[in-house]
């Protein structure tokens, strides 16, 4: 990476709602320590917190831009490729945007800098990966959730209280002249649980 000279930089951190286990601290961490062996002033660091990798319209994103048209920084750094972007396309378009005001990316568990022809097709390359990975294990999900719901066994979704034991209880009190409002703060089952199994509704 050509950056020894580069005094000034950005950090920028970011994490989804959708993995709950994703620590933006330590991101922070890895990239200070980063900036710290490198010798680098952090002028900023922009947290974009609850947004997917696929979307572009982040407010932290869209501030690190408006710094960067302002010559705060010439170098933005980050852990890895995908706190940018998520998708080819958008990694391009965020690139040649950054390009406009002399600004590059930097990601530092791929070690890639995108100040160079080759650092720049690099970092678009993995980004197609990470797409292709991203699209691979969205489609295992769903078909694991199919896969489930199919077998009707128990295994998709939360586990029912809805025991034989409880079906009798449920049937008799239905019997009495109990009401579903009743019945589901009682036992503890949803009007659509009820829906299924009561000779009423079949």
């Amino acid at each position: 990476m050509g950056h020894k000279q580069m005094d000034k930089v950005a950090i920028y951190a970011r994490i989804s709602t959708e993995n709950l286990g994703q620590d933006v601290d330590r991101q922070l961490h890895e990239v200070r320590d980063y900036c710290q062996r490198m010798g680098y002033e952090i002028v900023e660091e922009y947290v974009d917190e609850g947004f997917a990798r696929t979307t572009r319209n982040r407010p932290a994103l869209d501030k690190l831009i408006k710094d960067a048209r302002q010559r705060k920084f010439k170098l933005v750094v980050s852990d890895e490729l995908s706190r940018f972007a998520g998708t080819p396309a958008l990694l391009l378009n965020l690139l040649e945007e950054l390009k406009v005001w002399n600004c590059h990316l930097c990601s530092v568990k791929e070690g890639i800098s995108t100040d160079t022809a080759m650092g720049e097709m690099v970092a678009t390359m993995l980004s197609a990966i990470s797409k292709m990975e991203l699209f691979n294990i969205s489609h295992r999900v769903k078909s694991g959730i199919a896969n489930a719901r199919r077998k009707g066994d128990g295994s998709w979704g939360k586990k029912s209280n809805l025991t034989d034991e409880v079906k009798e209880q449920i049937l008799l009190k239905r019997k009495e002249g109990w009401g579903f409002r009743k019945l589901t703060k009682e036992f503890k089952v949803s009007n659509q649980t009820l829906r299924k199994f009561l000779p009423e509704f079949a």
